[in-house]
């Protein structure tokens, strides 16, 4: 297994120039995003065919195997592709935009910018044992690391959600509740769901008695409690944008950012001081003991004085 070959190698590049090209913000440019993560990938798959030995040229033709063939070829030397309905979805779009005349939204593109990302972080740690960030390093600069989330920690993450609210306003929205949807799985011990469906965070009964208890605490502010349906319904509209076209009313990108930015603050820190601890040990002391059941002293002569 190589992370040198000519294919590894192209298909980092690609990655990378996807990232630069959507940082330019310039709309006509977001049609090459598409198309440079959807060849990324492509190349990363028949390298990984190769590498098991499979060739990844079509018997009597001179062409290379598609997407298509590649997912089965690789399905039958045991590499599993669970990103598929995503990369299928990619390269559905990549298809469009190369045979018809078409300019995705910036929230399309970096959707897809961060699943693919998530697809290569996976991908290069099982199959290659490589990291993904160590890779790019070599092909990205410290700042586009961050806006992939790709950054070492001491890269400061409000200035790389500015840096992508300047890009896109959604996008940035979008990255940072899922920031915080991961700090909130970290606080709430939450059982998985008897069906397997992914928990979620915010429909749990107990989601708006630690928000309270994050603002009591002094975690995060009052103000963040109230307005964490505004940030919520903001994501949705990020996440869901074509649901919401044609409406006269904007989401409000910025005042739902400053609420992004005062919970991940403040749930960084309640993770830090491990207030999922001390919430619970506090809990058990405030709790009541059962109530005991009456004894009967009527003994069968209900309704007598």
């Amino acid at each position: 297994m190589s992370d040198k070959s000519p294919l590894f190698v192209s298909a980092m590049e690609l990655l990378a120039h996807a990232t630069e090209l959507y940082t330019l913000g310039n709309e006509r440019k977001y049609k090459f995003v598409i198309l440079h993560l959807a060849n990324a990938i492509e190349l990363i798959l028949k390298d990984r065919l190769i590498d098991k030995g499979v060739s990844i040229y079509i018997p009597k033709k001179p062409q290379t195997l598609g997407i298509w063939e590649s997912f089965d070829q690789l399905a039958n030397v045991g590499v599993n592709v669970p990103e598929r309905p995503m990369i299928e979805l990619l390269i559905d779009d990549r298809n469009t935009i190369q045979h018809r005349f078409g300019f995705p939204n910036a929230q399309t593109v970096y959707y897809y910018l961060e699943q693919v990302v998530t697809f290569f972080r996976r991908f290069l740690d099982n199959e290659y044992g490589v990291d993904l960030a160590d890779v790019l390093k070599d092909h990205l600069s410290r700042e586009n690391l961050s806006i992939l989330g790709l950054a070492e920690q001491e890269v400061n993450e409000e200035a790389a959600l500015d840096r992508l609210f300047a890009l896109s306003p959604a996008s940035a929205v979008l990255q940072a509740f899922n920031l915080i949807e991961s700090c909130f799985l970290a606080l709430i011990d939450l059982k998985p769901s008897a069906r397997g469906r992914p928990v979620i965070p915010w429909q749990h009964p107990d989601f708006p008695h630690l928000l309270n208890d994050l603002a009591n605490e002094g975690y995060i502010s009052p103000e963040s409690v109230g307005k964490f349906r505004l940030l919520l319904d903001t994501r949705n509209r990020a996440a869901h944008a074509a649901h919401f076209q044609g409406e006269e009313s904007l989401p409000n990108w910025a005042e739902a950012m400053e609420v992004a930015k005062d919970l991940l603050r403040g749930l960084a820190r309640a993770i830090q001081e491990d207030f999922a601890a001390t919430r619970k040990e506090r809990g058990k002391r405030s709790a009541r003991p059962p109530m005991e059941e009456p004894e009967d002293s009527t003994d069968g002569d209900e309704g007598k004085d």
